[in-house]
């Protein structure tokens, strides 16, 4: 398991997209600085190039025909500059299938900076502070002489959120008293540990 903190951007975390995926699709994107994306980005990539070396060890003829594909890419802007961002792509599929035929439903945990379970009411904007908790899987795809490397989306924590399409509340400053009542707190979700401040892994 890996954690990266960054920047959410386009987070469809409580209900999936099935315009593309008729399953269904949880998904959320995280910037950071190349600067401090350079080590996950190292450990993704040597495990693109063991999936490669594996590959080719099976089938030689695969040496010089495979291509990879990270889970990262140089973020741009609109005019298609580099921004000094990488962005790392998570996602989960809302339904999967077993072997013996079963179909299964999932979805991501979503927490606040205290671990308390968000239920969707609020969503995440772009420029919320995240911490999101992947799985990295190495694949090799023979239909496209394909290796790579996915990032399969298991928890969401928000640090810091930005509302998503609704700004309204920005023009209040933070008061002592109301507060929402919590939903209940899962104590089985451990994955973030209990200092939302820390410094975890990539």
């Amino acid at each position: 398991m890996k954690i990266i903190k960054g920047n959410a951007r386009w987070a469809k975390v409580f209900e999936p997209d099935t315009r593309y995926v008729p399953e269904g699709e949880y998904s959320i994107q995280v910037t950071l600085p190349e600067a401090e994306a350079t080590e996950v980005c190292e450990q993704f990539n040597s495990m693109i190039e063991a999936k490669r070396a594996e590959a080719v060890k099976d089938n030689p003829k695969l040496t010089n025909v495979l291509s990879t594909h990270q889970p990262f890419e140089m973020d741009t802007d609109e005019a298609g500059t580099p921004t000094g961002d990488i962005v790392f792509k998570a996602k989960m599929k809302a339904r999967v299938k077993s072997k013996d035929g079963k179909v299964y439903e999932q979805k991501p945990m979503v927490v606040d900076a205290k671990k308390t379970p968000l239920d969707g009411s609020t969503l995440i904007g772009n420029g919320s502070v995240v911490k999101i908790a992947v799985e990295p899987f190495a694949y090799m795809m023979p239909a496209t002489k394909t290796v790579g490397v996915t990032l399969r989306l298991k928890a969401v924590q928000v640090i810091d959120i930005v509302e998503y399409g609704n700004n309204a509340a920005s023009i209040f400053e933070e008061e002592d008293g109301f507060v929402t009542a919590a939903v209940q707190k899962d104590d089985a979700l451990d994955v973030f540990g209990g200092d939302a401040d820390a410094e975890g892994d990539f």
